[in-house]
């Protein structure tokens, strides 16, 4: 992370296997949209410290208001003081 985020924005790092062969993302986002055994969920800015087992969907919802969905079978969030890891194909 090269500059300081706002309080809206998150900074989010997705990672995949090696051997998957897909890109991840890192940057900042103004949320993230998944789907847990529970149902979906967004993570905004502030958004409380919690990690989740994930599946089928993500979005991240750029600061454009452009998105980037990834598909995928299950794979882990870990939200901590508006840094997001994912990690996906797990």
């Amino acid at each position: 992370m090269d500059r300081k985020l706002t309080k809206r924005e998150l900074f989010v790092a997705v990672f995949w296997p090696p051997f998957v062969g897909k890109i991840g993302y890192r940057g900042p986002v103004a949320a993230v949209s998944s789907v847990n055994k529970i149902g979906k969920f967004d993570v905004l800015p502030e958004h409380t410290n919690f990690i989740s087992l994930v599946q089928k969907k993500l979005t991240l919802h750029l600061l454009d208001k452009k998105e980037i969905d990834y598909e995928f079978s299950r794979g882990v969030i870990e939200v901590s003081d508006n840094l997001v890891k994912v990690f996906l194909g797990i």
